[in-house]
């Protein structure tokens, strides 16, 4: 939605994107029993500070999906003179049913056992969001039709619907002009597209630049042109205090890279901090606030943490001035690398003393790269890594084809026999796991062979980033960069362990500082929270054993002084 937002403001019309409550960068615990309320009450409170702030006389809502359905309900308690409801939520239970469908998709493609360590008590978790039952009724019995019964006139003069089913929002749309309201409606090109995960979805360029003329067109003809904003930069004294932590927006490096910095209330110097690298091209909160609950458990224990965006993902420049296109780098790239490099020289320049890098599946990858860059990484949490070397750029079209499953994830299917009757019917493909076997029996060939040849050649550090698995552990060791990988049981990263480094990883012992733990209840992208919270323990494990290893006696530092 920042592209949206920014092709709004270049067309000079203030925007004001937030997070609700629980939700981002906000403050709040996730899965609020009053989500609903809460979130038509903030969409209010961003209206009224947008005002105050700019000066508008007129203001337009734009929600998409269940940001249409609350910006409808806040239509109905604030003054708004237009509504842009992109794929609204028009009926509640038909999108719990949605949910419900996405959860299931993913426990089917989970190994056995990880399906049955899933808490069947627990709340209701969607790819890692949680949904309180009482939120979940409020969904369920949620209707936009019905949601204006009592009212006597439109919610909004003007209201755009763009929906990917011209019939699922035609009730919507008669209701609003039976109301006296003006209705347009477009075709949602692209959704498909854009709906993807964050490494293969598309922008949907046409829909945005017709957003921005419908609102352009009604703001041209009937508002004064707002004052300016007197700070329209980073106000540097901005700091957003939750029960854990504290927590201020950066900006740093060339490029103009934005993060948070999450800190202790109380901090005994500035020793250890956790670098938390994007995960795909998902922003800095991570795939359902993944983030953002890791650097404010860290702060609860007393650790500092800086969850930033590389170079054209979510707060950051693209690095490209001017240009409104989809610009961000390829999630195996040299410029990834390089941003998460760039993120730990300023954290040493802001006086930390030990900066450990962290991440998952891709971003594991950049967090590990990056500590062969420079000196300024004192240690590396990878999290279901899955490859020690990329090619530079791959695209999504080959990421798409390296995506296979686990030994261990084969091995807990080779019984289930609803697996067999779909490969007998066609289903499923049997030949990924052939590929996969002898990938692995090359694999191993090729790493006695390696190894083989070292001990005769002898082993030499060259200028080049290496790019062989024993290589890139040597050049940490002779950096003094401590290395934790942490593996799930049935996740293709504990093959990668086993191939290179033997059984669970048992020979990274022969590295000075280098190890590997795995959790037998981790899935590959940590979405459930028992695993989570595994996470997070040894994350506060691996860091304060670091800092105690290596740091002086300190002294206090108030965290209202970050930087």
């Amino acid at each position: 939605m920042r592209n949206l937002a920014d092709r709004l403001s270049d067309r000079g019309m203030p925007v004001l994107r937030f997070d609700y409550r629980g939700t981002g960068d906000s403050a709040g615990g996730d899965g609020a029993s009053d989500q609903f309320e809460t979130a038509v009450d903030d969409v209010c409170a961003a209206i009224a500070r947008l005002r105050d702030e700019t000066g508008v006389t007129r203001v337009t809502l734009c929600g998409l999906r269940l940001g249409a359905a609350f910006a409808l309900a806040a239509a109905g308690r604030c003054d708004v003179d237009q509504l842009v409801l992109l794929a609204p939520v028009a009926s509640g239970r038909s999108y719990v049913r949605e949910l419900s469908i996405m959860r299931n998709i993913w426990l089917d493609q989970l190994p056995a056992p990880l399906r049955e360590a899933q808490p069947k008590d627990a709340p209701f978790n969607v790819l890692g969001q949680v949904y309180s039952p009482a939120f979940r009724a409020r969904l369920n019995a949620f209707d936009a039709v019905d949601a204006l019964k009592d009212r006597t006139g439109a919610p909004a003069s003007g209201t755009l619907i763009v929906d990917v089913n011209a019939g699922g929002s035609e009730p919507l749309h008669r209701r609003l002009e039976g109301l006296g309201g003006s209705v347009e409606r477009r075709s949602f090109e692209g959704y498909a597209a854009f709906m993807q995960e964050t490494t293969f979805s598309s922008l949907p360029t046409r829909v945005f630049d017709a957003v921005v003329d419908w609102v352009a067109a009604a703001t041209v003809r009937q508002a004064p042109p707002p004052r300016a904003v007197s700070n329209a930069g980073h106000d540097t004294d901005l700091m957003l205090r939750t029960p854990e932590a504290c927590e201020q927006p950066v900006r740093f490096g060339m490029a103009g890279l934005f993060g948070i910095l999450c800190m202790p209330h109380a901090m005994h110097d500035r020793g250890p901090v956790l670098l938390i690298t994007n995960t795909s091209a998902s922003a800095h909160v991570g795939d359902s606030r993944l983030s953002v609950r890791i650097a404010r458990e860290l702060a609860r224990r007393g650790i500092a943490s800086l969850r930033f965006d590389g170079r054209g993902i979510g707060d950051s420049s693209s690095g490209r001035d001017g240009t409104l296109d989809d610009v961000r780098q390829p999630v195996y790239s040299s410029a990834v690398v390089e941003d998460v490099s760039t993120a730990a020289h300023w954290l040493k320049e802001q006086g930390y003393r030990h900066v450990v890098s962290f991440g998952i599946c891709s971003g594991a990858y950049s967090a590990l790269r990056a500590a062969l860059v420079g000196r300024a990484l004192s240690g590396v949490i990878s999290v279901n890594l899955q490859s020690f070397h990329m090619p530079d750029g791959l695209s999504s079209d080959a990421l798409r084809q390296h995506r296979p499953n686990s030994m261990a994830g084969y091995r807990s299917s080779f019984f289930e026999l609803q697996k067999w009757k779909q490969v007998l019917t066609g289903k499923r493909r049997i030949m990924p796991f052939v590929r996969l076997v002898l990938k692995r029996v090359t694999t191993r060939a090729a790493v006695t062979i390696g190894a083989w040849r070292r001990r005769i050649a002898g082993w030499s550090c060259t200028e080049t980033m290496p790019v062989d698995p024993h290589d890139i552990l040597r050049t940490l060791q002779r950096k003094e960069v401590s290395t934790l990988f942490v593996c799930g049981a049935y996740d293709t990263s504990l093959d990668l362990m086993t191939t290179y480094f033997g059984p669970r990883g048992k020979r990274l012992s022969r590295f000075s500082g280098a190890r590997a733990v795995v959790l037998d209840d981790l899935d590959h992208s940590v979405f459930s929270s028992h695993a989570a919270d595994a996470v997070v323990g040894l994350c506060s494990e691996f860091v304060k054993g670091l800092d105690a290893r290596r740091a002086p006696a300190g002294r206090i530092v108030k965290a209202e002084s970050p930087a």
